[in-house]
């Protein structure tokens, strides 16, 4: 696990600023305190902070193969480069280190950019081919490691984070008015976009070949290829039992393969469903030896380390555990809003980074389970999409009815599971193409409410909504699914996994020098996941259907089917009260007003209500709130 940064001319001309890339790797020491390293030519300079994970003696980058004409800094883990050594030394290739990275230079010696299609694991990287004068990037396929990317003229700037991009001279601070938009409503930053109007993202699963002076973007994987076409039959009983036992043998495989390391790691236990399978995997693969950490909550309705220890109870781990106290949250917003080169509306960042702090003292690679609820159906929306199937058969004038009385009596919350907000957003936009209302539910502004959030000056003429639905017709295009609950499952794998949750991981671990590994996002589990019918995933009102089938094999009943609870902070009830000055003061009228983003008023009547709790205003003002602190820290042309 590293951070990787570079800069080129794309005439292959000498560099002008060729010194920032010192200040540009600088930026980037928290992703790899271990050691630095540069490779630099006239017109080219690649660096790389490197976090010592497979071949601690030998494995400093930048890497080449034997020639030297194929050079590599590189971000991340290659899961089978065990296997792609071997057949590469019977080829007659010859390595002078240990390191999975090596692999991917001769590889690339061999194939070229059609290499990537070969690798098993996360990845960002930057490979500079001296034959054919060309520079190769690349991302995953899920997109677990970020890279991001600057053009302007003859220059190309790229690298892990943002900040070191704006270490290059030049880089302007703008902000991107439609990026900015769809923060507010997804709660992130949809790709190729960024929260800066001149840098973009390389999307998952593609490559950029910088050949000619010409900057060439392709995908080299496509997920919607492995879905499943309308119009199949219906699984059987017995197909049904065989692809649980597929499901297992594929997940076991996961797990093993991300148990390669040359120091002490172990899993983010939460006691659900996803982490307790990989604790039970690496229970039986290395036993009595694994590690798991977990978090716990002063608020009861946000805690679940009483399953965490349970399930470290059943599988003897050595466990730990660390109390989120609000002190401790408080403190962990703040730090983040530096470490966060855009915002990020996700609370979980906030005990995601806590517990990589905590676990960073005792190890340095930890296991987690991200990516199973996009895959196997695990949120609470599909039931939604469920649910809307039936009552969009009432008759329209029933439905208005049931919606104006039951408008009355829905509760203002402060728990974790606010169902008097679920269902308010449940009635307002059921009647929505698919597609948008499950993001409406899911998301944080209402399309109603953003019409009120920016200052017309901020704006301009054209309605700040236009724009905020474009990243679903890109992930939507060329792909046929069996049934809704199937896109609704696509969509999130391919926006919130990519650029919320495994932006979120990513960011906190790394804050940590901490690498963190996903079994769940191992390629050939998700091309099987995406080929399952989606009532193998939600069966009803039942989620996660067929994960659980297989998970009965080896976790207790109890925590198979115990209620999804979300790895989430108590922030209704913490802004009405040890928040509160801390957003009157970052979300203050005169403040607001000479900064021209935003309605004060707006802003101020959505505090003024979630404080006196006549509504639970609880994601619209964390996201304003973690808007606010990251632009006191970064923004401005």
């Amino acid at each position: 696990m590293c951070g990787i940064c570079g800069i080129l001319n794309l005439k292959l001309e000498p560099l002008a600023d060729r010194e920032r890339i010192e200040a540009m790797s600088a930026r980037l020491r928290h992703r790899g305190p271990d050691s630095a390293g540069k490779f630099e030519l006239p017109h080219l300079a690649l660096a790389i902070r490197r976090l010592s994970i497979i071949d601690l003696e030998t494995g400093d980058q930048p890497l080449s193969n034997e020639a030297g004409d194929v050079t590599l800094v590189f971000n991340g883990e290659i899961y089978n480069y065990r296997e792609l050594r071997k057949g590469l030394l019977e080829r007659g290739h010859h390595f002078k280190t240990r390191s999975d990275g090596e692999v991917i230079a001769h590889l690339y010696e061999e194939q070229g950019p059609e290499c990537l299609r070969e690798l098993n694991g996360m990845f960002a990287l930057a490979l500079w081919d001296a034959r054919a004068r060309r520079l190769l990037l690349a991302r995953d396929r899920a997109g677990e490691k970020p890279l991001y990317y600057w053009r302007r003229g003859d220059t190309l700037v790229f690298g892990s984070e943002i900040k070191s991009l704006l270490e290059y001279p030049g880089i302007s601070r703008a902000l991107d008015p439609t990026a900015l938009t769809q923060y507010f409503f997804y709660g992130y930053f949809p790709t190729p976009r960024s929260v800066y109007a001149e840098i973009q993202k390389l999307p998952a699963a593609h490559r950029m070949v910088v050949e000619d002076g010409e900057l060439h973007l392709a995908t080299y994987w496509r997920p919607q290829e492995y879905l499943r076409p309308p119009g199949r039959p219906r699984v059987t009983r017995k197909e049904e039992k065989a692809l649980a036992a597929e499901l297992a043998d594929r997940l076991r495989a996961a797990c093993e393969s991300r148990l390669v390391s040359d120091v002490p790691l172990g899993v983010f236990l939460s006691g659900g469903i996803d982490s307790s399978s990989i604790v039970a995997f690496m229970s039986a693969l290395t036993p009595g030896n694994v590690n798991t950490f977990s978090i716990a909550f002063t608020e009861k309705t946000f805690n679940e380390e009483p399953y965490a220890a349970y399930v470290a109870r059943h599988f003897r781990t050595q466990h730990h555990a660390v109390t989120a106290d609000e002190p401790a949250l408080r403190q962990a917003l703040l730090t983040l809003a530096d470490h966060l080169d855009e915002p990020l509306a996700d609370p979980a960042v906030l005990p995601t980074y806590l517990l990589s702090g905590f676990a960073r003292q005792r190890i340095k690679v930890a296991l987690s389970g991200e990516g199973s609820d996009e895959l196997f159906g695990g949120y609470p929306t599909y039931l939604g999409a469920r649910l809307a199937q039936y009552y969009l058969r009432l008759p329209h004038l029933l439905r208005r009815q049931l919606f104006g009385r039951l408008q009355r009596f829905l509760p203002v919350s402060s728990g974790a599971v606010p169902m008097g907000l679920f269902l308010r957003r449940f009635l307002s936009h059921a009647e929505k193409d698919p597609a948008q209302r499950h993001h409406i539910w899911f998301g944080m502004f209402a399309p109603d409410e953003l019409e009120q959030l920016f200052s017309p000056q901020w704006t301009g003429p054209s309605p700040p909504t236009s724009k905020i639905f474009c990243p679903l017709e890109r992930v939507l295009e060329g792909a046929q699914f069996d049934e809704m609950v199937s896109e609704m499952l696509y969509l999130d794998f391919r926006l919130y996994l990519e650029d919320n949750l495994l932006v979120k991981v990513d960011r906190a671990s790394m804050a940590c020098s901490l690498e963190l590994r996903t079994p769940f996002l191992d390629h050939r589990l998700i091309e099987f996941a995406a080929g399952l019918p989606g009532n193998l995933k939600v069966r009803r009102f039942q989620l996660k259907y067929l994960l659980k089938k297989a998970a009965e094999q080896w976790l207790p009943h109890r925590i198979v089917y115990r209620q999804k609870r979300g790895f989430s902070v108590p922030i209704a009830r913490w802004m009405r009260q040890e928040l509160r000055p801390l957003l009157d003061e970052t979300l203050g009228e005169e403040k607001l007003k000479r900064q021209g983003l935003f309605n004060p008023a707006f802003v101020r009547r959505l505090m003024q209500e979630h404080w006196s709790e006549r509504a639970d205003h609880r994601k619209t003002l964390w996201t304003l709130l973690c808007f606010q602190l990251w632009y006191d820290r970064w923004g401005g042309a």
